[in-house]
């Protein structure tokens, strides 16, 4: 995870194996580990060697570096919402191969699905593009091509209750306003901090950040405001710009 990290920012766009290795230090990875994670990416697609000795984001990773590097506009996807749902139908055919399915269950999650009922994922058609471009994104995140996505409305009343409590919007909003609020702490004493220990520090909560905003999924005001979301990519923004800075002085190191 650490080198995919480092790989997910796109600054800079690629690590030289010592600059790895320097990095898993901050982390008590020893050199052996760092080799064996990149062997084991490579094999698997996700890193590819540029040049003898550096590395940078492979083909099968692509996608989701795209997906991360958009944080800061997460918000702008959002539309209106009139009330109508996007389902997700999955039955024996997109289960059959367990690591597919594995794939498929987390693309609907990074797209904001919740699972409603046996074989239904559901959540509310308020983003850009509505069916055919929810399509197209879980595609590109690996889910099951035959997975049937659908719009829908006039549900009944039972239903349109249930899916409306499906997604906890105060426990998401709280999350991101702890979430901001230790962004801006650690901003605070990041110049008082060992440059090894601060490395470690900007990177965990960059990562959990970014994953919190990527996670988030975007949700109708009706059913959660998103004021802490906008806030959270605010902090965000600022600190991204510490953590570049603090992990260009240490791999300089």
């Amino acid at each position: 995870m650490l080198i995919l990290d480092l790989l997910d920012t796109g600054d800079p766009p690629s690590f030289s194996a010592a600059e790895l290795v320097r990095a898993g230090a901050a982390f008590g990875i020893e050199a052996p580990g760092i080799r064996t994670a990149l062997t084991r990416l490579k094999a698997e697609g996700r890193v590819r060697t540029l040049a003898r000795g550096r590395y940078t984001i492979g083909a099968r990773a692509e996608p989701l570096k795209a997906r991360i590097l958009g944080w800061r506009t997460r918000l702008d996807s959002r539309r209106e919402w009139d009330g109508r749902w996007l389902l997700a139908f999955a039955g024996p055919q997109e289960r059959a191969d367990r690591t597919a399915w594995r794939r498929t269950l987390r693309a609907l999650e990074l797209e904001g699905f919740a699972e409603a009922e046996v074989n239904l994922w559901v959540r509310p058609n308020n983003l850009d593009g509505g069916a055919p471009g929810l399509r197209d994104r879980l595609a590109l995140l690996d889910a099951a091509r035959s997975l049937l996505v659908v719009e829908a409305g006039g549900l009944d009343r039972d239903r349109e209750d249930r899916f409306r409590r499906l997604w906890d919007g105060a426990g998401l909003s709280a999350a991101h306003e702890q979430l901001g609020t230790m962004l801006e702490r650690s901003a605070g004493r990041i110049d008082t901090m060992p440059i090894e220990a601060a490395a470690a520090e900007t990177l965990t909560l960059r990562r959990q950040a970014i994953r919190s905003i990527m996670r988030d999924p975007l949700l109708p005001e009706a059913l959660c405001a998103t004021g802490s979301l906008a806030r959270l990519i605010a902090a965000m923004t600022g600190y991204d710009r510490i953590g570049k800075t603090v992990w260009r002085d240490y791999l300089r190191g």
